[in-house]
């Protein structure tokens, strides 16, 4: 999803946890969202790629543009 699409949901109390964890297709990092009935959306671009930050900062930012004002970090691969 993307930035837009999840700042709708934010407003409607859809996501409920910002998460930011490595990428599994890439050297980065991906945010996903976790959605208040379960499971995780990620932000995506326009096309439906997943976007990928090279750094933990970068990513963090795109969670706050979400709404959320405090991020998980997930270090797990």
């Amino acid at each position: 999803m993307t930035i837009t699409e999840l700042q709708r949901l934010y407003a409607d109390s859809e996501i409920v946890e910002a998460v930011i964890e490595p990428s599994l297709q890439a050297n980065g990092w991906v945010v996903e969202f976790r959605h208040r009935r379960g499971g995780f959306v990620t932000l995506t671009d326009g096309s439906g790629s997943e976007k990928c930050y090279r750094d933990i900062d970068t990513a963090t930012e795109r969670a706050f543009e979400v709404g959320f004002h405090q991020v998980r970090i997930a270090d797990h691969f």
